[in-house]
Formats: structure tokens, C-alpha cells, sequence
């Protein structure tokens, strides 16, 4: 266990971070440990840069998983929040689909919360944590990778025109990339 040296309060979460991230580790002298508190400072904010622009994406999944989770255990509704625009456009592909009957927000300047109401017909949904680029040519191919057969399921795409299910992208003849699927 390496000894840390006295730092101010509010230093005392740099260092956890350190100690989790294995950054350099605080030692010797005084000024010395400062110049490493700065460092890890840096590396901290750079670490919470990373963590913010994937923050959306994992919001969405969460709320993918709490509708199918939800399906599974047979509840009539789910409540979903921290939400987000993209979301309320997934879950309105999802219904203009038939998959879930309707969903509400509420109080969308602040964090906001979703009602959804199910109707039992999603089996799975998810949105993938990387956004991978896709060709207007390539997203059948893609299609039928990432759904289990060709009858039913929709990849989700965001586009220049907004975000479309995989049908209404071939038709429109856009590309954009994918946010995840559903069936």
C-alpha cells in the first residue's frame, strides 16, 4: 500500500481516482506530491470528458433495458429516467412500429421522467454503446447481422433527417449511423 501524502480535502478524490485508475501514485516530497496532484487533476478532467460523451448512449441503453426487463416480468407500464430527445424518438419509432401502445413526458426541461405503456411484443431492444457508420447501400446487410430473422425487428439509424427505423432510411435513401435495434 503506497503512503499518500497530506493533501487538501477536496484532493482527497483525485486520489481515489488515482488509486482506481492506476495513475502514477503520490510520493515524496511536498512539492513533488502537488506537481502529482495537478497530473492526476489533468487526467481527471480528460477521464471526465470520455465518460460525458459516452453518457448519452448508456443513458439510452438503460432505458432499453429497464422496457424489456419491464416486458419480461409482464408490468403494464414503465417509468424511465434521466431522459433525453433521442430517446423520445426511439420510443416514438417504437410505437409508429406497434411495439409499445403509447408513452408520456413529463417534465422535459428538467431531468424529466417517460411513462411507457407496453403492449408484451418487445422481445429485446438495444442501443449500441459505439456509434458505427452506415451506408444507405449496406443497412440490409446490416439488417439481417443484427436481427434475428427477416419478419420483424427494426434497426434504429440517425440520420441527416432524423432518426428512422432501417425501412424508412432505404426509402428516403439516407446513411447516418446506427443507435440500436429492437424486435
Amino acid at each position: 500500500m503506497p503512503s499518500f501524502p497530506t493533501v487538501f480535502l477536496n484532493d482527497f478524490v483525485y486520489i481515489i481516482f488515482a488509486r482506481r485508475c492506476d495513475l502514477p501514485t503520490l510520493r515524496g516530497s511536498c512539492k513533488s506530491s502537488h506537481k502529482s496532484v495537478k497530473s492526476i487533476r489533468e487526467d481527471w478532467s480528460c477521464h471526465t470528458r470520455q465518460r460525458t460523451a459516452e453518457m448519452g448512449r448508456r443513458i439510452l441503453n438503460d432505458a432499453l433495458r429497464t422496457i424489456v426487463n419491464a416486458e419480461k416480468r409482464g408490468f403494464a407500464s414503465a417509468e424511465i429516467n434521466p431522459i433525453s430527445n433521442v430517446m423520445a424518438s426511439f420510443l416514438r419509432i417504437m410505437k409508429f412500429r406497434g411495439y409499445i401502445k403509447d408513452f408520456q413526458v413529463h417534465d422535459p426541461q428538467r431531468v424529466g421522467r417517460i411513462t411507457v405503456e407496453l403492449l408484451g411484443r418487445v422481445k429485446d431492444c438495444r442501443a449500441l454503446t459505439y456509434r458505427q457508420d452506415i451506408k444507405s447501400k449496406d443497412i440490409e446487410n446490416y439488417k439481417t447481422r443484427a436481427l434475428p430473422t427477416r419478419q420483424w425487428g427494426y434497426v434504429v439509424i440517425t440520420t441527416a433527417n432524423g432518426v428512422l427505423d432501417h425501412e424508412e432510411a432505404i426509402r428516403q435513401n439516407v446513411g447516418g449511423q446506427v443507435l440500436g435495434y429492437f424486435y
